[in-house]
């Protein structure tokens, strides 16, 4: 790591594990510290403001202007804070987007898929259950033309002839 240290910061370098943690903590550190300097000067420069003071001022007029005059370095300041807030969310937005996404996408697919093969089988349970109520009702119906009895007294009656479970395993 010393390299990236000594060296300029590249994309390759934020790309490595770790990069842009470390990355995000040195800059950190350094906009702290710009920001502590400026906060510094801006205390220094607004109180030398508030001592100079006009003839007719009135009360806390002075106090006003030096805050108005300081107000560009004070938004400095501000920006810097900023700064450093939003460079600590680039590890945390690399993680998220390019660590996290693909392993969540991976167990969303993995989900779809199960739940994909689960409405398959209960479409084939289905479909088997119709297939055995319509084979029953088929042979039933065959038998009754054979001997002229009901349907209901030959429901349990075998009938070793094709059933229309067997005419819809030729038409798949």
């Amino acid at each position: 790591m010393t390299e990236i240290n000594n060296a300029r910061w590249t994309s390759d370098h934020l790309l490595k594990p770790g990069g842009p943690a470390l990355y995000a903590a040195q800059q950190r550190e350094r906009l702290r510290q710009m920001a502590d300097e400026v906060q510094a000067l801006l205390r220094e420069y607004r109180s030398d403001l508030e001592s100079m003071k006009f003839d007719g001022d009135k009360p806390l007029q002075a106090r006003l202007r030096a805050y108005l005059a300081s107000r560009p370095l004070a938004q400095l300041e501000s920006d810097l804070r900023d700064a450093v807030n939003h460079v600590g969310k680039l590890d945390v937005e690399f993680q998220r987007r390019y660590v996290e996404l693909p392993e969540k996408r991976e167990k969303a697919a993995e989900k779809k898929e199960l739940e994909k093969a689960q409405r398959k089988g209960m479409k084939t349970a289905r479909s088997m259950t119709a297939t055995g109520q319509l084979n029953g009702l088929s042979q039933a119906l065959t038998d009754t033309a054979k001997d002229e009895k009901g349907a209901t007294d030959n429901a349990g009656a075998g009938n070793d002839g094709p059933s229309f479970l067997d005419y819809l395993e030729k038409r798949a």
